[in-house]
């Protein structure tokens, strides 16, 4: 068993469960590596190899990213980029959290008892869906991008929006807001949770859209089916554009009439799941938490 280990080093946790991560690892007869530049921080640690980056997923059975949601998904986007380019399939994700909410995470940093399962198997993997979007503008259509928690469009220059919304050719509305959000399931406890939307399982796959502040007393989230095209279109003539965003990384700048398409990613993106329930171990402790301490 070959294991990646991605700390985000920056979290104050991360660096001494690092650690305890490779000692346990080490325990059950596992190989273990690492970045190469990380080589100054753990190069003492026994047992532990370095690698460059571009081949670090090359035959790994499984990448345990050590931080928040954010680490997560920055390991996963990794892990998809190297599987795309070398056109295999993506290594398997463990999230360990020491962030705060960690949503993605398959558990917390005092359960490293749990990593004993990957040697055991006595895990699940819970493929989740992802989206994809290609972005129309004068210069033409981007390359296909791809998100694992959402895309989302905001008004580039403090102004309310203007942009109608279209799914498989049909128009569904024209909507002023300060923006746009739509998220995969996984995505839907992040940004798309903050602008009122719903909570859903992980493992569903579908295309939630959200409105980000819309200037309207009817607006409400929608639900789309997985095959559908969604077509969005900014409408700014004299306007500052749209920005669009995958998975919190700003792409481009859209103009007046300019569009992006948001489908379902042909990808799906492996975790683990080593409790069988550490989606709503997060959901009830932690954003029920405020609640709770109220009683």
């Amino acid at each position: 068993m070959k294991c990646v280990i991605d700390p985000n080093l920056s979290k104050k946790a991360a660096f001494p469960t690092a650690l305890k991560v490779c000692e346990q690892l080490r325990a059950n007869g596992a190989e273990i590596c690492m970045e190469q530049g990380l080589t100054e921080t753990f190069g003492s640690v026994a047992g532990l190899q370095f690698y460059p980056a571009d081949t670090l997923f090359s035959d790994a059975d499984f990448a345990i990213a050590i931080g928040g949601d954010g680490t997560i998904l920055r390991c996963a986007e990794k892990i998809l980029s190297y599987a795309f380019r070398h056109q295999k399939a993506p290594t398997p994700i463990v999230g360990i959290n020491t962030g705060t909410l960690g949503f993605l995470a398959a558990f917390e940093a005092n359960e490293l008892d749990m990593l004993n399962r990957l040697s055991t198997g006595e895990y699940a993997i819970s493929n989740r869906m992802m989206l994809k979007t290609a972005i129309q503008t004068d210069a033409g259509k981007s390359e296909p991008l791809h998100a694992l928690n959402d895309i989302y469009a905001s008004r580039a220059n403090g102004r309310i929006c203007d942009f109608a919304v279209s799914a498989d050719g049909r128009e569904i509305g024209v909507y002023r807001a300060d923006g746009i959000i739509f998220s995969t399931p996984t995505g839907s406890s992040a940004y798309a949770l903050s602008a009122g939307g719903p909570v859903m399982e992980p493992d569903l796959s579908l295309i939630e859209m959200n409105l980000i502040c819309p200037h309207s007393l009817f607006a409400r989230p929608m639900l789309f089916a997985p095959r559908r095209e969604i077509s969005v279109t900014y409408r700014g003539a004299g306007g500052g554009g749209l920005s669009v965003f995958v998975d919190g990384a700003k792409t481009t700048v859209l103009r007046n009439m300019q569009s992006f398409t948001v489908t379902c990613s042909e990808h799906a993106m492996p975790f683990v799941d080593c409790k069988g329930h550490a989606f709503y171990d997060a959901l009830n402790g932690k954003l029920m938490q405020p609640l709770k301490k109220t009683e």
